[in-house]
């Protein structure tokens, strides 16, 4: 599966500091958004330490040379979603490492990657960095979102449709890097030649709902390099209290040829 990406990112109109991080590499089939949180700039440390450790793994994984698991995954999945989960480990573990310096006390980070594989797009997220699929007009939410209002709404302790709590939906149940373990949400996507792929921290979807995002989509007028520009501008437009990071990821229609030497290894 081969997809084209664009991303962009900006501090917003409220904060002092830019502490999103993404990594984008057809190279290394990887795409990440990291939100990171903490005190006086460690947010910023957390969220780039996360994409390094990242890109680092996957960078030897490609050379043939992949660094050993940090504890044996139980569910059964291919040999590369391991690897996915492992990669974000190795990330939690770096990140709560540096914990111990003071002055990075008690930062973390979300995460939302896409790695691309043969034939499909494994996604994993921790927090709130939310990842969708917009597939022939429609906008579905392909990760699980970590905080406080998600779980309430799924435990039915109040209305799903509602406008949501701002107190709690800001705090996160799952975050890479405060403790020495973290759950992974993992799925394989498989979208058709055309799908979108929208990867962004928070500060796009505090802003701008769902059909705001599916609107500018939706617009055949405008360039896909151009929509990514588009999302921005419209969360700025709309407050911009936070800061703001997208990556679209367009799902390229290989043509019968390629499909064959893929599937063949050739």
């Amino acid at each position: 599966m081969k997809v084209r990406a664009v991303a962009k990112t900006h501090i917003g109109k409220k904060r002092k500091l830019n502490e999103d991080s993404y990594l984008v590499s057809e190279e290394l089939g990887l795409f990440i958004i990291a939100d990171g949180m903490g005190g006086h700039k460690s947010g910023e440390v957390a969220s780039r330490m996360v994409v390094d450790t990242m890109a680092d793994y996957w960078q030897k994984w490609r050379n043939n040379n992949p660094p050993s698991f940090i504890a044996p995954i139980e569910q059964d999945l291919p040999k590369t979603a391991k690897h996915l989960l492992n990669s974000i480990a190795f990330a939690n573990s770096i990140v709560h490492e540096a914990q111990k310096k003071p002055e990075y006390h008690q930062m973390g980070s979300t995460i939302s990657a896409i790695l691309v594989d043969d034939d499909c797009l494994w996604l994993a997220n921790v927090g709130d960095s939310p990842a969708y699929l917009y597939d022939h007009g429609h906008l579905i939410l392909i990760s699980e979102e970590h905080s406080v209002e998600a779980e309430q709404k799924s435990l039915g302790l109040y209305d799903v449709s509602g406008p949501g709590n701002p107190l709690i939906k800001n705090v996160l149940t799952r975050v890479l890097g405060l403790n020495e373990k973290v759950d992974v949400f993992i799925t394989p996507i498989r979208p058709d030649a055309g799908d979108i792929i929208v990867m962004c921290s928070d500060g796009l979807t505090n802003e701008l709902s769902d059909r705001d995002i599916k609107m500018i989509l939706d617009d055949t007028s405008t360039l896909f390099e151009q929509k990514v520009n588009i999302l921005v501008e419209e969360a700025n437009r709309s407050g911009g209290k936070d800061n703001i990071s997208v990556i679209l990821l367009k799902v390229l229609d290989e043509g019968r040829w390629e499909r064959i030497k893929r599937k063949l290894k050739l």
